[in-house]
């Protein structure tokens, strides 16, 4: 029996993932904390437009006589770009979970892949390649890149664009062949040659049809899940401090009403001085019995203890008071978040209509979501 191998293409790429940052994977249930990850490429986007893009900035800029003309960020610029992206993601697997290579074959493969990729695509500049073996599924590499193209005639003589980088490399549109789709086959064949060095058989399940929009659809799938689910809980907890507050002011208001009283009774120390004794023909004292001097005490005792309880519990109340603010305050959608979100859930939808281009392809996303699966166990499934 053969493996099969996987090269997805996309545009949606996650750095803190890939290089497991703690905040970002701690929340992510399919990684296993002691499994084997490494990073044997990393550089941060930013600092790569700099470095690469840096100089065709600056010359660009010499050239502008009005200063709102000239680019302070290209990056940035990119980023804002609803039909750019920074950076875009390959990620190459052999075998599914059915049928898994040897991992250390794998790995030895999956390294090649990556040392050769400048040599084979010197306008893809990779900044990120990152083995994961940590997760459910088969290990795979995720590797980032950002297309580099050059002699532009408006704007900058160098620039990022998929299409006339590949242009460069010498990828065409022929028909229905796009030069990504003809790129995507060159690599996937690249894989499948450093497979056979190592005796590997290779198969190509009947049917096989790929479109590099599926990775995406995924990972915008994943993200907006995960916004759902924790503004889910940000509104149970809010919940739940509500009615904590409430009891704690119902409370509170039945212990006021216990310390009006308190200016009526004596306190405990007040009442202990007072001397028992008879007094004849003075109508300013009364004579008082030992019982009542007991009751008196006892009263005053407890009207220190309402006061200390009183006092304790205004002190909860506030503390109650101010976690409810900052969970309010937490759920809060910041305007970058909502952006964010509003521009994932525009995503989804273009997906979605692609999506309908390939019935089988949808309906096997549509089962595993029904179905409460976590995507990350079928992806090599749902992708292939």
């Amino acid at each position: 029996m053969g493996y099969t191998i996987a090269t997805h293409n996309g545009s949606a790429v996650a750095r803190d993932h890939n290089i497991r940052n703690e905040k970002i994977v701690s929340k992510e249930k399919h990684i296993n904390p002691d499994g084997i990850h490494e990073i044997w490429i990393d550089e941060k986007p930013r600092h790569a437009y700099e470095r690469i893009f840096g100089q065709s900035v600056a010359d660009y800029n010499e050239k502008q006589k009005r200063t709102d003309r000239k680019i302070t960020n290209y990056y940035a610029d990119i980023c804002k770009d609803a039909k750019k992206h920074p950076v875009y993601e390959m990620i190459v697997s052999i075998g599914n979970r059915d049928n898994t290579v040897d991992e250390q074959t794998g790995k030895q493969i999956l390294r090649e892949f990556v040392d050769t990729w400048k040599d084979r695509n010197p306008n893809l500049e990779l900044i990120g390649a990152y083995y994961h073996a940590d997760e459910e599924g088969v290990p795979h590499v995720h590797c980032d890149y950002v297309p580099v193209a050059h002699g532009y005639t408006r704007g900058m003589d160098t620039q990022t664009g998929l299409v006339k980088a590949l242009g460069e490399m010498g990828f065409q549109k022929q028909g229905a062949a796009t030069a990504q789709i003809q790129w995507e086959h060159r690599e996937n064949n690249i894989l499948e040659n450093l497979c056979k060095a190592q005796d590997l058989i290779i198969d190509h399940p009947a049917g096989e049809k790929r479109a590099h929009i599926h990775t995406e659809t995924y990972k915008a799938r994943q993200a907006l899940q995960e916004a759902r689910r924790t503004t889910k809980k940000s509104l149970s907890d809010m919940k739940y401090l509500k009615g904590q507050k409430d009891a704690l002011e119902s409370e509170i208001r039945a212990l006021k009403s216990i310390k009006k009283l308190q200016g009526n009774i004596l306190s405990g120390e007040q009442v202990k001085n007072i001397k028992t004794e008879s007094i004849i023909f003075d109508n300013d004292k009364v004579k008082i019995s030992k019982s009542d001097l007991e009751h008196l005490q006892a009263t005053a005792l407890i009207g220190e203890q309402a006061d200390q309880i009183y006092k304790s519990s205004k002190a909860y109340l506030q503390k109650a008071e101010n976690t409810l603010k900052q969970a309010e305050k937490k759920n809060r959608e910041p305007i970058p978040e909502r952006m964010e979100r509003l521009k994932l859930e525009k995503k989804i939808a273009v997906y979605e209509q692609e999506l309908k281009k390939y019935p089988d392809v949808q309906k096997r996303i549509q089962k595993a979501l029904a179905e409460n699966q976590q995507p990350e166990k079928h992806i090599s499934k749902l992708l292939r």
